[in-house]
């Protein structure tokens, strides 16, 4: 059975085994800023969206997400797990849309880093729906992340896109905080992470997929590069190749001396399948009598 309504924290830090010592392995929040990211527009990307936990006012945003069908969009499943339905609605196209009912993973990951959640919401009888659909060019075949590392990256164009404050800004304790739509040119490797964060790249520490505007051997040359960043929870990540939504960025570490890689869910996941279903299950009920559990019964 899925869930929609979850009131439980995560505990955001554990301890893991690794070379006979102990290892703190933390997948923490995303503050939604930018360095030196390019702003864009939503004419340029019409699928993209934010959330807004109010249904009267602009503010307070609270992450950035994706049209990927009719009424149906994506974002980090942590950005939804402490928001209220009746209060929350997406800002798309210009025009606001109150939320129907979420869907997060029945069988979520440690700490929500491979986790993504959907928004239904109400369609007020729109005819267009601009989306962008999913990445396509792999199945998942194991747990560690072997199959994405036989992805052909070379022939693939990584941008993360996303509404973001400017770095420091974001520091501002204010409902009323300005987030922009920008853009930035990304790498993406599954040995980024553990470069970076662990300065091993055989440490199975952190081996996930990840992105960032540089190489970890740019980093050690003190490439320009590396001074860019984008990390906003929710942010697509698109193969502009294809022009295909390959993830949906999730965690990150903070850390102060330099910008370090961005964390993102693959869409290809069984959770995301399954929680696919639900969601076209959900926007294409009609039933007239909605009461508590009813819409978890049609998943």
């Amino acid at each position: 059975m899925f869930m929609f309504h979850v009131y439980i924290l995560f505990t955001f830090v554990f301890i893991s085994l690794c070379s006979n010592k102990i290892v703190l392995q933390y997948f923490g929040s995303l503050e939604d800023y930018q360095v030196n990211a390019t702003e864009t527009s939503e004419s340029k990307y019409p699928w993209i969206a934010r959330v807004i936990h109010s249904r009267s006012s602009y503010v307070p945003h609270m992450c950035t997400a994706a049209c990927i069908d009719e009424a149906i969009f994506v974002t980090a499943a942590r950005c939804i797990y402490n928001l209220k339905v009746n209060y929350t609605r997406i800002l798309y196209n210009s025009k606001f849309y109150d939320a129907l009912a979420f869907v997060v993973p029945s069988v979520p990951t440690k700490q929500s880093y491979d986790d993504i959640g959907f928004i239904v919401v109400r369609s007020k009888n729109s005819k267009k729906w601009p989306v962008i659909k999913p990445f396509n060019g792999a199945n998942r075949t194991d747990k560690a992340f072997d199959w994405f590392k036989k992805l052909e990256h070379a022939s693939m164009k990584y941008k993360i896109i996303g509404y973001a404050m400017r770095k420091w800004l974001h520091r501002i304790s204010v409902p009323e905080r300005q987030y922009d739509l920008s853009e930035l040119d990304v790498i993406v490797s599954l040995d980024i992470c553990p470069k970076f964060l662990t300065n091993n790249e055989k440490d199975k520490i952190f081996r996930v997929p990840c992105y960032h505007s540089c190489t970890y051997q740019e980093f050690r040359k003190m490439n320009n590069k590396c001074l860019q960043y984008h990390g906003v929870e929710g942010g697509a990540l698109i193969d502009t190749t294809s022009n295909k939504l390959v993830g949906i960025a999730t965690w990150t570490i903070s850390f102060s001396k330099y910008e370090v890689p961005v964390g993102f869910s693959v869409l290809n996941s069984k959770n995301f399948f399954d929680d696919f279903r639900c969601a076209k299950r959900i926007r294409n009920d009609n039933g007239l009598l909605i009461v508590k559990g009813y819409y978890q019964s049609l998943c």
